[in-house]
Order: structure tokens, then sequence, then C-alpha cells
């Protein structure tokens, strides 16, 4: 196991990932989250919230649908503060995953795109997402998760904030999910969306190595950190499910 000596660093507000993943900051970008729209009927003026919103790419797009009314919140005051430069007009908010200020039964659908694993707390978020959802609401998770048992140990010890970090089994998902009210109507692999992000990486900055080092301070171990994550066999996900 990892020592866990260094504060984490939060992978998602360094410019290095930033420059290469624009605001959306995850795997699939926007054609992912346009595509896992299809799958939920949600009617003319519904409710969306965006948890773990970042710099609000996929709440501004949703907003040009004309057809939502979308909210997003992330606990990042830097991630905030960008989007609102970009777009006053967002509704954005800052708060974690695990504390959502919101009335029960406020929205018909909450998107978290790359975030539930970035929360310390998944639990306590999946019950706050199944409160504010109102009846036959729509939870939209795209995140990272780990295909190899044996590496999930080894990925919760690294000093990184990011979800290669609290990537779950595809099982520990589904329970999670299901443990807190939601059938499970969709789950689809997307790693494809993960390797193209990382060749992405790898084009920007020579190799993932690189990525990293540029990323992270001299005493965080990079080759370490790239080791654990190749043992857990990072793939990427997008599940749909409904409150019951």
């Amino acid at each position: 196991m990892i020592a866990q000596e260094i504060s984490r660093i939060r992978i998602y507000e360094q410019q290095p990932l930033r420059a290469v993943a624009g605001n959306t900051i995850r795997p699939g970008g926007l054609t992912l989250t346009e595509h896992a729209l299809k799958f939920c009927d949600l009617p003319f003026g519904a409710r969306v919230l965006d948890v773990g919103c970042g710099p609000g790419a996929s709440v501004e797009y949703l907003m040009q649908q004309n057809r939502f009314v979308a909210v997003g919140i992330d606990p990042s005051p830097l991630l905030l503060s960008d989007a609102h430069c970009r777009n006053e007009s967002l509704s954005l908010a800052q708060s974690p995953g695990e504390v959502l200020p919101f009335a029960s039964s406020s929205f018909d659908a909450i998107m978290t795109e790359c975030s539930l694993s970035v929360m310390d707390h998944p639990d306590q978020a999946m019950e706050e997402f199944h409160r504010v959802l109102s009846q036959g609401g729509y939870l939209v998770i795209t995140d990272v998760y780990a295909r190899n048992p044996n590496g999930v140990a080894d990925l919760r010890c690294l000093n990184i904030d990011s979800c290669l970090r609290g990537a779950m089994l595809q099982d520990e998902v589904m329970t999670l999910v299901q443990a807190h009210g939601f059938k499970v109507t969709l789950w689809e692999d997307h790693t494809q969306a993960l390797r193209v992000f990382t060749a992405q990486l790898t084009w920007t900055y020579g190799s993932v190595g690189n990525f990293w080092c540029r990323t992270m301070s001299a005493r965080h171990d990079t080759p370490v950190v790239q080791s654990v994550i190749a043992q857990s066999k990072p793939g990427y996900f997008l599940l749909i499910a409904r409150k019951l």
C-alpha cells in the first residue's frame, strides 16, 4: 500500500489537464452528454442539476437546448469563477455533492459527469441525489471505473484528487446506485472515450508520464502513480437510473 503523507493535488483544477480537456474536463465531453440525454424522456422545461459541474460546460449546453432549466454545483471556487467569467448567466452554486442546497423533489434529472468518483462520501451523495430528485427522475452518471479488482486498494491511497483515485468496480457502482432507491436502466461501456482522452494527453505532452510530471509536484512519485493506475485497468461508463 502507498502511504498517504502528501496533501492531495486537485488534478481537475490543474492547467495541464484543462489545456487538453477544455471546459468539460472529462472523457467523451459534450458528445457523451448529448448521447446520455437521448435515453432520458425529459419534458419541456425539465429541471436538470449538474453535480460537479466544474466550469459549467454542461450547464451551458443544457441552457442552449432551450428545453431545460439547468443548475450546476461544484465545490471548487476556482472552476466556478472560470464559469462565471465565461458566462455570467449560468446558474451555479458552490457546494459538495454530498450536501445539495435544494428542497426535496426539486429536479427531474441529475447529471454527475466524472464527479461521483471524486466525492469523499459517495453514499451520502447518493442519498442527496435521491432526495432532490422527483419520483421517476433520472440519474445520469458518467465516470471512470476499475476493471481489475486487485488494483482498487492502491488507487484509494494515491495522493491526488482525481476520478482515477475514486474509481469503483462495476459491481460496486451498481450496488451503490441500487442501494439508494434507484433502478438501473442502462449501463454502457465507453472506455474508448477514455482511450481517446489519454491519446490526446500523449499527443500534447509526448507521453502520459510527461503529463503527470507537469501536473504534480516533484514530491510525488509519478512512476508509482502511473503503475497504480495501470494496474487498475481503468475504463469509462455511462449509467442511467430512475428514482423508485
